[in-house]
């Protein structure tokens, strides 16, 4: 019983590390300390416009957690983790460590969201709603230039990768449209990214420094709104279904279906969840985290994405990746 109670305390509990370290990114205190290379409390609240108290107590917790450490009467961050956390860096996880921070104050109230069925308004942090909005798209990108090596290696091995020309929906800062032009045999093959004006403009700044800015298209809009963009022979939708319901979705695959020429193919990257809805872990939890952040948030089954493909006339649709996370894909042809 001692074990137990333990372990659901110690589970309750974990909110707080998460806090203190969100709470330091958000703050960007961590490159702050990096830039100084050692700094005092009093340093840095000066710098940061903090109060003095609460900068001690954060440093003593963020000391305590092993991430910071006292030297020469200041701080410094653990060398193992300062490429990490320093925003500056091209390895940097600040950006996601923000979007967990914003992602915090609606999952604060997940009993009100679960009791009322929608998610419970909540204000900005200490940036306004562009910086926001920018740390979603780094993040996006933070775990994108993880997976999608991956992912492209493995559609490129299941014959899956051999596009002419691709629409990039949502496709943001790029990151997968660079992995798939650098694995795709066809290299004359284009990538058409659609998104916003702000995403575009993060993947305008990575392709100056990429091999592939003469193989990009640019295609502003709103995939809710903007008619899509015609004669391409891959879609991919990548993190974007369980962000939206049913009749979202169906309206997405269909207007994918009339982008595609006949014989081209659609990807659907995302999480699924069984269809007994007892796991896996990672789908259950991020069922709940579209529950707090979208009104019409969702995990999908992998059945119920199939069927929604072939409805609108794609066929031969199937798990091509299997995968218990966010890198799992879907893919169909276009007869």
């Amino acid at each position: 019983m001692n074990d137990a109670r333990q372990k659901l305390l110690a589970l309750a509990e974990t909110w707080q590390t998460a806090c203190a370290v969100m709470a330091a990114s958000e703050l960007d205190l961590f490159t702050e300390i990096i830039k100084r290379g050692n700094a005092t409390a009093d340093e840095l609240a000066r710098e940061l416009d903090l109060d003095l108290k609460g900068t001690i107590y954060l440093l003593a917790a963020l000391t305590s957690l092993k991430l910071v450490e006292k030297a020469d009467g200041g701080f410094r961050i653990v060398d193992e983790f300062a490429p990490l956390l320093d925003s500056r860096s091209s390895d940097a996880i600040t950006p996601m460590l923000r979007h967990q921070s914003n992602c915090l104050r609606n999952w604060a109230q997940l009993a009100w969201t679960v009791k009322s069925g929608v998610p419970i308004p909540t204000t900005c942090g200490v940036n306004d709603a562009f910086v926001e909005f920018q740390d979603f798209i780094l993040t996006m990108d933070v775990i994108a230039k993880q997976n999608a090596p991956v992912v492209a290696r493995k559609l490129l091995n299941a014959g899956l990768l051999d596009f002419r020309r691709m629409l990039d929906l949502g496709g943001a800062s790029g990151t997968y449209s660079f992995a798939f032009l650098e694995k795709n045999p066809n290299r004359d093959a284009i990538s058409v990214l659609f998104d916003r004006d702000a995403a575009l403009d993060e993947a305008k700044n990575k392709a100056a420094n990429s091999p592939y800015a003469d193989r990009l298209e640019y295609y502003p809009g709103d995939f809710y709104a903007t008619p899509y963009p015609r004669d391409v022979d891959f879609v991919w939708i990548s993190a974007i279904i369980h962000q939206q319901g049913t009749d979202e979705t169906e309206r997405m695959f269909r207007s994918s279906f009339e982008a595609t020429r006949r014989g081209g193919r659609v990807g659907i990257r995302d999480v699924y969840i069984d269809d007994d809805f007892a796991g896996p872990k990672s789908a259950a939890f991020f069922g709940l985290n579209m529950l707090v952040r979208r009104k019409n948030g969702k995990v999908y089954t992998v059945n119920e994405t199939i069927a929604l493909l072939t409805k609108v006339g794609f066929q031969n649709a199937r798990l091509a990746l299997p995968a218990d996370d966010m890198t799992a894909v879907i893919v169909a042809e276009k007869p």
